[in-house]
């Protein structure tokens, strides 16, 4: 459902006939709880975020008045629709200055009232339209340089973020498409797009939610990877509980990806990787272990696949490190390596060329012999020679 009313009025009669005569779910609203005084109002709109409030202005422990006072002093305020009585019109107009939408006077016309009601939720999606940009460029603010304009108010609610690698689909169009799913928590999602690869999604919700945290990381987690690419990479960032804390979460959600190597699955969460990370040695270490492990195996069908598993790295980041190390790619150095027992087997034996091919890797001798005189611009035999003369 889009809208999120609440209806207040201490008549039983007068509550039932607004909670079923308007078609609510024509309007694109659903009616989250109704109450027959102030206090029960302010108990439903503080457990759930309300859109719009229609209220009688005369009930007991707390006046219609009072209540529009109190309900301008939070966050995320519901517009309120007074109804009145003819005795309390003047007081009717009271509210209007205290920021109603408008009053309705009794007895109802429900017709009128439902025009009423209309016209607030046209308003009503305006301004979350508003809001939305507003904090959407905020969000991008608070997490690309950490500041924001004097405009935006500290949010409290629940934040987290999102980073999403080599997603094939457009992830707004996901949420969009499971919006019945994704009602429960009733969020809303700003979507970024970082690179060609990477998407952040910030996740907003309302602060009772902090309980069902992890539940609710891991449904956007399978919804992801149900509707989308299995290959994808999901990044959380932590839990935060005000806007301005936002930078932390998305901090968070960035450090975990440089351990996508090292932890199964897709998903990557703060908990996986205190569960699954044993960090035993560092990149050098690997890179050391990696090339003492060629040199000791060169002779043999070795692939990079090979060597990445060995050290425990996947084949990409395997290969970004080894650069890093040596400043050539895996196959490179391995071919060089190759080369140089070649040339010592050529200068210390009398094995024939095929032979030497065998003893450094190569199972087709003309291939062999194709790749030495690139790397040292003479055929095997003329290497032979030209040492042998010296």
């Amino acid at each position: 459902m889009g809208y999120k009313v609440v209806i207040a009025d201490d008549e039983k009669l007068i509550l039932k006939n607004l909670a079923q005569i308007i078609d609510w779910q024509g309007l694109d609203c659903e009616i989250i709880g109704t109450a027959q005084n102030g206090q029960e109002v302010m108990e439903i709109i503080k457990n759930q975020q309300a859109d719009l409030l229609l209220t009688d202005i005369s009930m007991p422990e707390m006046s219609g008045i009072e209540l529009l006072k109190t309900i301008n002093q939070i966050d995320n305020k519901p517009m309120v629709i007074l109804i009145s009585g003819y005795d309390d019109f003047e007081y009717a107009k009271e509210g209007i200055k205290n920021n109603a939408f408008d009053y309705i006077l009794k007895p109802i016309d429900y017709d009128e009232l439902e025009d009423c009601v209309k016209r607030a939720l046209n308003k009503l999606k305006e301004q979350k339209v508003n809001v939305y940009e507003h904090e959407k460029y905020a969000i991008y603010e608070l997490i690309t340089s950490g500041k924001v304009d004097a405009q935006t108010n500290n949010k409290q609610a629940l934040y987290f973020s999102m980073i999403v690698k080599n997603y094939k689909e457009d992830i707004e169009l996901i949420f969009t498409k499971n919006e019945d799913f994704l009602s429960k928590w009733n969020p809303n999602l700003f979507v970024y797009q970082l690179s060609d690869k990477e998407v952040m999604v910030v996740v907003e919700m309302a602060k009772h939610f902090v309980t069902q945290a992890a539940d609710i990381t891991d449904a956007f987690s399978q919804l992801l990877l149900h509707e989308g690419s299995d290959q994808c990479i999901i990044s959380f960032g932590k839990v935060v509980e005000q806007l301005f804390e936002i930078k932390h979460s998305v901090e968070a959600a960035k450090e975990l990806l440089k351990y996508e190597n090292y932890i199964s699955g897709n998903v990557l969460t703060e908990e996986r990787l205190k569960k699954e990370y044993k960090p035993s040695q560092s990149a050098a270490a690997m890179m050391e272990e990696a090339l003492d492990y060629i040199r000791n195996n060169f002779q043999t069908d070795l692939g990079v696949e090979q060597i990445a598993q060995q050290v425990g790295l996947s084949v990409s980041y395997f290969s970004l490190l080894f650069k890093q190390k040596t400043g050539l790619t895996f196959l490179d150095y391995l071919t060089n390596v190759r080369m140089e027992y070649a040339c010592l087997f050529l200068q210390n034996t009398d094995l024939k060329t095929y032979e030497i091919a065998e003893k450094v890797g190569y199972t087709d001798q003309r291939y062999f012999s194709q790749v030495f005189k690139r790397k040292m611009k003479k055929t095997p035999s003329e290497y032979r020679k030209l040492v042998k003369n010296n």
